[in-house]
């Protein structure tokens, strides 16, 4: 078993969501751990190979950012017609930071996209 956080491609996931909601009430320092589809499913291939059942992994990729930030490189990558407007509220959990370091060694496993910023092909 693995667990997940923020799942994307270029046009699914939340950051799409959000993206045509244009504003989102929620706060926009969360900490959001991400993971791009093809990653999740490459570890979940990796982890099925390794016969490593009933065993919980963590699946992210080590680079987390807060909704804000998913958001402001979403808007520097230029691959989005859609303007988001904002985030309106300053309650809430804030998340946390999660990495999978002893889950790549342990698996022998690494993600294609080493993070959202880079999927996007923006300097962060």
């Amino acid at each position: 078993m693995y667990l997940l956080n923020f799942v994307y491609t270029e046009t699914r996931g939340a950051h799409n969501y959000w993206l045509n909601k244009e504003t989102v009430d929620a706060r926009p320092d969360h900490i959001l751990n991400l993971i791009h589809y093809e990653d999740a499913a490459s570890l979940a291939v990796a982890i099925m190979k390794k016969k490593a059942g009933g065993r919980i992994f963590l699946a992210c990729d080590n680079s987390p950012l807060s909704r804000q930030e998913v958001m402001d490189l979403m808007a520097q990558s230029g691959k989005y017609d859609k303007k988001f407007k904002g985030f309106t509220s300053t309650s809430g959990p804030l998340g946390k930071k999660l990495n999978n370091s002893r889950t790549r060694a342990e698996i022998g496993w690494e993600p294609k996209y080493p993070s959202f910023a880079q999927f996007l092909g923006v300097s962060k």
